[in-house]
């Protein structure tokens, strides 16, 4: 195994790499070779050491600093490796070619799944009776995964929506406690970017929405709004799975 190999599966192992909205262009077209299968090495070596020179420089210390809030009680080796070559500026060492490989392949995995939906929504859209909703919900799975949003970071708005009865009026309540100006100008970008390299009526439909100037008010925002009901979807699921994994422990068995 290849000390690239060995840093990757340890920042797999610990959660610490590179932030899904730090990546830039030359990590974007490492990912974007990955989920289009890319199996030239020379080609990919080249792609990954371009977006390691991009990043590594600015980020490096921060990485550090991840890798040290996990260094307590854990004594692996390859984290004590890890944390020694953060001090080194070269951009072509293995930790920070691993750091790219991983954000990459994550970032590939979400274009993967990009594809895939925009697939299904294309053959419901020339479905009789496709429309709105389909497009909706594609949407908001789409920012969601582009961003890697988690329900979490939304806990109570989540559950205040739901106390309230998802009503029309709570619904706008939501996207106005959700959607600063920031995240969803951010989530346009994500949008546009992931639409580009496809074509067909849906990527068209998302690409005109992503092009749209965000609307001041969030509760009027199309792609904010499809964002956070699909995050209300996914912790009405998490919750749901929990309740079946995890029954009331003062009961009793039957």
């Amino acid at each position: 195994m290849s000390d690239v190999e060995r840093f990757t599966m340890l920042l797999g192992r610990i959660g610490v790499g590179l932030p899904r909205g730090v990546l830039g262009a030359d990590a974007r077209v490492l990912a974007r070779s990955v989920a289009d299968g890319e199996r030239d090495g020379a080609t990919i070596d080249r792609l990954r050491r371009a977006a390691a020179a991009e990043h590594w420089p600015q980020l490096r210390l921060a990485i550090g600093a991840g890798l040290d809030r996990v260094a307590g009680g854990d004594d692996d080796p390859t984290l004590v490796d890890a944390r020694a070559l953060v001090d080194q500026e070269d951009s072509a060492n293995p930790l920070a070619l691993a750091l790219v490989d991983d954000a990459a392949g994550l970032l590939a995995a979400v274009m993967v799944r990009t594809d895939e939906r925009l697939a299904v929504l294309d053959r419901r859209l020339a479905a009789e009776g496709g429309g709105g909703e389909e497009l909706t919900r594609t949407v908001g799975d789409i920012v969601v995964d582009l961003l890697d949003l988690d329900p979490e970071d939304y806990e109570d708005e989540i559950a205040d929506y739901l106390r309230s009865g998802q009503s029309d009026a709570s619904r706008a309540n939501l996207a106005r406690a959700t959607g600063d100006d920031e995240i969803r100008m951010w989530a346009r970008e994500e949008l546009a970017d992931a639409m580009a390299p496809n074509s067909g009526h849906a990527a068209s439909a998302l690409g005109r929405l992503a092009s749209s100037a965000p609307p001041e008010d969030p509760a009027e925002d199309p792609v904010w709004t499809a964002a956070i009901l699909a995050l209300v979807d996914e912790a009405i699921e998490i919750a749901t799975v929990n309740q079946v994994l995890e029954p009331d422990v003062g009961s009793e068995p039957q």
